[in-house]
Protein backbone atom coordinates (compact mmCIF):
# COMPACT_ATOMS: atom_id res chain seq x y z
CA UNK A 1 0.00 0.00 0.00
CA UNK A 2 0.97 3.28 -0.77
CA UNK A 3 0.75 6.26 1.14
CA UNK A 4 2.58 9.89 1.72
CA UNK A 5 4.22 10.33 5.54
CA UNK A 6 2.86 13.40 7.34
CA UNK A 7 5.65 15.23 8.00
CA UNK A 8 4.26 16.58 11.33
CA UNK A 9 2.91 13.39 12.82
CA UNK A 10 6.72 12.43 12.13
CA UNK A 11 7.54 15.64 14.09
CA UNK A 12 5.46 14.89 17.05
CA UNK A 13 6.42 10.70 16.93
CA UNK A 14 10.10 11.73 17.61
CA UNK A 15 9.44 13.47 20.83
CA UNK A 16 9.45 9.16 21.82
CA UNK A 17 12.34 8.27 20.74
CA UNK A 18 13.35 6.58 17.51
CA UNK A 19 9.38 6.22 16.51
CA UNK A 20 9.06 9.06 14.22
CA UNK A 21 12.00 7.59 12.24
CA UNK A 22 10.21 3.91 12.59
CA UNK A 23 6.46 6.11 11.13
CA UNK A 24 9.04 6.66 7.98
CA UNK A 25 9.99 3.36 7.37
CA UNK A 26 13.67 3.56 9.08
CA UNK A 27 13.49 0.82 11.59
CA UNK A 28 17.09 0.57 11.96
CA UNK A 29 17.51 4.04 12.79
CA UNK A 30 14.98 4.56 14.66
CA UNK A 31 16.01 1.96 17.03
CA UNK A 32 19.52 3.57 17.15
CA UNK A 33 18.13 6.31 18.39
CA UNK A 34 16.33 5.16 21.25
CA UNK A 35 19.63 3.51 22.26
CA UNK A 36 21.43 6.66 21.89
CA UNK A 37 18.90 8.62 23.74
CA UNK A 38 19.18 5.63 26.86
CA UNK A 39 23.11 5.89 26.32
CA UNK A 40 23.52 9.94 27.35
CA UNK A 41 22.43 9.87 30.97
CA UNK A 42 24.91 6.54 31.24
CA UNK A 43 27.82 7.93 29.51
CA UNK A 44 27.71 11.19 31.70
CA UNK A 45 27.27 9.70 34.47
CA UNK A 46 29.74 6.94 33.93
CA UNK A 47 32.48 10.10 33.56
CA UNK A 48 31.60 11.49 36.67
CA UNK A 49 30.28 14.83 34.87
CA UNK A 50 27.28 14.71 36.64
CA UNK A 51 28.65 15.23 39.85
CA UNK A 52 28.41 19.07 39.38
CA UNK A 53 25.91 20.89 38.17
CA UNK A 54 27.01 22.44 35.19
CA UNK A 55 28.05 18.62 33.70
CA UNK A 56 24.03 17.84 34.74
CA UNK A 57 22.92 21.67 32.91
CA UNK A 58 25.02 20.15 29.66
CA UNK A 59 23.59 16.70 29.78
CA UNK A 60 20.29 18.28 29.66
CA UNK A 61 21.19 20.30 26.69
CA UNK A 62 22.67 17.39 25.18
CA UNK A 63 19.61 15.47 25.81
CA UNK A 64 16.90 18.52 24.20
CA UNK A 65 19.51 19.13 21.00
CA UNK A 66 19.08 15.21 20.81
CA UNK A 67 15.28 15.23 20.89
CA UNK A 68 15.62 18.49 18.58
CA UNK A 69 17.88 17.11 16.02
CA UNK A 70 15.19 13.79 16.30
CA UNK A 71 12.32 15.53 15.62
CA UNK A 72 13.62 17.90 12.90
CA UNK A 73 15.03 14.26 11.13
CA UNK A 74 11.38 13.08 11.26
CA UNK A 75 9.75 16.05 9.79
CA UNK A 76 12.40 16.50 7.10
CA UNK A 77 12.66 12.70 5.85
CA UNK A 78 8.96 12.28 6.09
CA UNK A 79 8.64 15.70 3.84
CA UNK A 80 11.06 13.85 1.04
CA UNK A 81 8.75 10.55 0.70
CA UNK A 82 6.14 11.82 -1.98
CA UNK A 83 5.43 8.07 -2.54
CA UNK A 84 5.77 5.68 0.09
CA UNK A 85 5.47 2.07 0.71
CA UNK A 86 3.68 1.02 4.31
CA UNK A 87 5.68 -1.56 6.09
CA UNK A 88 4.42 -4.33 8.27
CA UNK A 89 5.14 -2.30 11.29
CA UNK A 90 3.68 1.26 9.99
CA UNK A 91 0.54 0.70 11.74
CA UNK A 92 -0.96 2.35 15.07
CA UNK A 93 -1.24 -0.43 16.74
CA UNK A 94 2.46 -1.16 16.40
CA UNK A 95 3.21 2.31 17.24
CA UNK A 96 1.27 2.17 20.09
CA UNK A 97 3.28 -0.89 21.18
CA UNK A 98 6.57 0.62 20.65
CA UNK A 99 6.08 3.82 22.71
CA UNK A 100 4.35 1.34 25.92
CA UNK A 101 8.02 -0.92 25.59
CA UNK A 102 10.26 2.51 25.77
CA UNK A 103 8.23 3.64 28.68
CA UNK A 104 8.30 0.69 30.93
CA UNK A 105 12.39 0.49 29.62
CA UNK A 106 12.21 3.87 31.18
CA UNK A 107 10.62 2.17 34.60
CA UNK A 108 12.57 -0.67 34.66
CA UNK A 109 16.05 0.50 33.96
CA UNK A 110 17.73 1.61 37.45
CA UNK A 111 18.88 5.13 35.80
CA UNK A 112 20.38 5.85 39.43
CA UNK A 113 22.67 2.97 39.37
CA UNK A 114 24.13 3.22 35.88
CA UNK A 115 24.47 6.96 36.15
CA UNK A 116 25.90 7.23 39.78
CA UNK A 117 23.53 10.13 41.12
CA UNK A 118 20.10 10.04 42.61
CA UNK A 119 17.74 13.36 42.74
CA UNK A 120 15.29 13.93 45.71
CA UNK A 121 12.78 16.73 46.58
CA UNK A 122 13.56 17.48 50.05
CA UNK A 123 9.69 17.54 51.61
CA UNK A 124 10.71 18.64 55.14
CA UNK A 125 12.47 21.32 57.81
CA UNK A 126 14.68 18.98 59.06
CA UNK A 127 18.18 20.17 57.66
CA UNK A 128 16.90 24.02 57.68
CA UNK A 129 18.66 26.37 57.01
CA UNK A 130 21.49 23.99 54.87
CA UNK A 131 18.93 22.47 52.92
CA UNK A 132 15.48 23.64 52.60
CA UNK A 133 12.12 22.54 51.67
CA UNK A 134 11.29 22.56 47.98
CA UNK A 135 15.61 21.99 47.43
CA UNK A 136 15.89 19.78 44.54
CA UNK A 137 19.25 17.92 45.28
CA UNK A 138 21.47 15.64 43.70
CA UNK A 139 23.49 12.86 45.82
CA UNK A 140 26.55 10.52 44.20
CA UNK A 141 25.62 6.95 45.33
CA UNK A 142 29.14 6.12 44.51
CA UNK A 143 30.97 8.86 46.44
CA UNK A 144 31.75 6.49 49.67
CA UNK A 145 32.79 3.57 47.43
CA UNK A 146 36.46 5.46 47.21
CA UNK A 147 35.88 8.00 49.88
CA UNK A 148 35.86 7.77 53.62
CA UNK A 149 32.46 8.71 55.68
CA UNK A 150 33.55 12.08 57.45
CA UNK A 151 31.85 14.29 60.08
CA UNK A 152 29.98 17.12 58.78
CA UNK A 153 28.81 15.22 55.88
CA UNK A 154 25.03 15.48 54.56
CA UNK A 155 24.04 12.06 53.19
CA UNK A 156 21.47 10.24 52.51
CA UNK A 157 20.37 6.73 54.10
CA UNK A 158 17.79 3.82 54.31
CA UNK A 159 15.42 5.04 57.63
CA UNK A 160 13.95 2.66 59.97
CA UNK A 161 10.88 2.78 57.74
CA UNK A 162 12.39 1.85 54.60
CA UNK A 163 12.43 5.51 53.33
CA UNK A 164 15.70 7.75 51.84
CA UNK A 165 16.18 9.96 54.35
CA UNK A 166 19.44 12.51 54.91
CA UNK A 167 20.83 14.07 57.60
CA UNK A 168 24.55 15.28 58.81
CA UNK A 169 27.11 13.15 60.33
CA UNK A 170 28.13 14.36 63.15
CA UNK A 171 30.02 11.51 64.84
CA UNK A 172 31.91 8.52 64.04
CA UNK A 173 32.02 4.96 65.14
CA UNK A 174 33.61 4.87 68.68
CA UNK A 175 32.70 8.62 69.14
CA UNK A 176 30.61 9.46 72.41
CA UNK A 177 27.94 11.79 71.66
CA UNK A 178 25.88 13.55 74.53
CA UNK A 179 23.30 16.70 74.12
CA UNK A 180 23.16 18.92 77.09
CA UNK A 181 20.75 21.87 76.96
CA UNK A 182 20.67 21.83 73.23
CA UNK A 183 24.36 22.11 73.14
CA UNK A 184 26.29 18.93 71.30
CA UNK A 185 29.30 17.30 72.72
CA UNK A 186 31.52 15.02 70.53
CA UNK A 187 33.94 13.08 72.71
CA UNK A 188 33.34 15.45 75.59
CA UNK A 189 33.73 18.53 73.79
CA UNK A 190 31.23 21.38 72.85
CA UNK A 191 30.70 22.04 68.92
CA UNK A 192 31.34 25.73 69.41
CA UNK A 193 28.37 28.43 68.52
CA UNK A 194 28.35 31.50 67.07
CA UNK A 195 24.87 33.74 66.58
CA UNK A 196 24.12 34.77 62.92
CA UNK A 197 20.34 35.74 63.45
CA UNK A 198 17.30 35.96 64.37
CA UNK A 199 14.38 35.65 62.74
CA UNK A 200 10.99 33.97 62.19
CA UNK A 201 10.38 30.46 60.67
CA UNK A 202 7.05 28.67 60.42
CA UNK A 203 5.43 31.54 62.67
CA UNK A 204 8.26 30.35 65.32
CA UNK A 205 11.24 32.44 66.79
CA UNK A 206 14.24 31.11 65.77
CA UNK A 207 18.33 31.52 66.17
CA UNK A 208 20.15 30.72 63.51
CA UNK A 209 23.96 29.50 64.85
CA UNK A 210 27.28 28.97 63.20
CA UNK A 211 28.50 26.10 64.74
CA UNK A 212 32.35 25.02 64.75
CA UNK A 213 32.09 20.64 63.74
CA UNK A 214 36.20 20.30 63.48
CA UNK A 215 39.03 22.25 62.30
CA UNK A 216 37.79 21.54 58.72
CA UNK A 217 34.06 22.07 59.30
CA UNK A 218 32.02 24.93 60.02
CA UNK A 219 28.15 24.69 59.71
CA UNK A 220 24.86 26.32 59.71
CA UNK A 221 22.36 25.07 62.38
CA UNK A 222 18.80 26.60 63.75
CA UNK A 223 17.34 26.30 67.23
CA UNK A 224 13.69 27.61 68.38
CA UNK A 225 14.43 30.73 70.54
CA UNK A 226 11.77 28.99 73.17
CA UNK A 227 11.87 25.51 73.61
CA UNK A 228 9.12 23.45 72.29
CA UNK A 229 10.59 20.57 71.90
CA UNK A 230 12.06 19.52 75.50
CA UNK A 231 13.50 15.64 74.41
CA UNK A 232 15.59 17.42 71.37
CA UNK A 233 17.31 19.45 74.30
CA UNK A 234 18.87 16.40 76.71
CA UNK A 235 20.28 13.27 75.13
CA UNK A 236 22.30 11.34 77.51
CA UNK A 237 26.00 10.67 76.52
CA UNK A 238 26.67 7.07 73.97
CA UNK A 239 29.37 5.80 71.77
CA UNK A 240 28.60 5.57 68.74
CA UNK A 241 28.98 1.57 67.68
CA UNK A 242 31.76 -0.17 65.50
CA UNK A 243 30.54 0.84 61.75
CA UNK A 244 27.81 2.92 62.77
CA UNK A 245 27.32 6.91 62.47
CA UNK A 246 25.62 9.26 64.71
CA UNK A 247 23.34 11.74 62.42
CA UNK A 248 21.61 14.92 63.20
CA UNK A 249 19.35 17.45 61.48
CA UNK A 250 20.66 20.81 61.22
CA UNK A 251 17.34 21.64 62.38
CA UNK A 252 18.30 20.73 66.01
CA UNK A 253 14.98 21.37 67.49
CA UNK A 254 12.83 19.98 64.79
CA UNK A 255 14.89 16.72 63.30
CA UNK A 256 13.88 13.01 63.99
CA UNK A 257 17.41 12.02 63.88
CA UNK A 258 19.52 9.73 65.87
CA UNK A 259 18.23 11.56 69.14
CA UNK A 260 14.83 9.34 68.18
CA UNK A 261 15.93 7.02 65.89
CA UNK A 262 19.27 5.16 66.86
CA UNK A 263 22.58 5.23 65.15
CA UNK A 264 23.19 4.32 60.97
CA UNK A 265 24.38 1.40 59.96
CA UNK A 266 27.20 2.48 57.50
CA UNK A 267 25.46 -0.33 54.80
CA UNK A 268 22.37 1.81 55.02
CA UNK A 269 24.05 4.97 54.01
CA UNK A 270 23.35 5.39 50.33
CA UNK A 271 25.62 8.22 49.26
CA UNK A 272 26.16 11.79 49.99
CA UNK A 273 24.30 14.72 48.97
CA UNK A 274 26.20 17.04 46.70
CA UNK A 275 24.39 20.25 45.06
CA UNK A 276 20.99 21.63 44.23
CA UNK A 277 19.90 21.82 40.87
CA UNK A 278 16.12 23.68 41.63
CA UNK A 279 14.67 25.24 44.51
CA UNK A 280 11.38 27.25 45.67
CA UNK A 281 13.65 30.66 44.46
CA UNK A 282 16.31 31.26 42.53
CA UNK A 283 19.24 31.36 45.11
CA UNK A 284 18.58 27.81 45.83
CA UNK A 285 19.85 26.47 42.17
CA UNK A 286 23.78 25.31 42.06
CA UNK A 287 24.22 24.95 46.10
CA UNK A 288 27.35 22.93 47.03
CA UNK A 289 26.41 20.76 49.89
CA UNK A 290 30.14 19.39 50.24
CA UNK A 291 30.77 23.03 51.34
CA UNK A 292 28.22 23.81 53.29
Amino acid sequence: MIKKRNPFIALLLSLIPGLGQIYNGQLTKGLIFFLFDLFIPIFFGLTGVLLTFRGLVIMLVVSIMFILYAMMDGFIVAKKLKQYELKKYNNWLSYYLYAMTVGAIGVFVDISTATGIQTFKIPSTSMNPTIQPGDRVVASLNYYGNNPIEQGDIVIFKSPEGEIWNFRVVALPNDSVEVKDGKVYINNTLSELTLIKEYILDDREVIQYQEYINERKTIKTLRFKKDLVSDAETFEKVKVPDNEYFLMGDNRDNALDSRFIGTIKKADILGRVIYSYWGNTSDRINIDFKKE
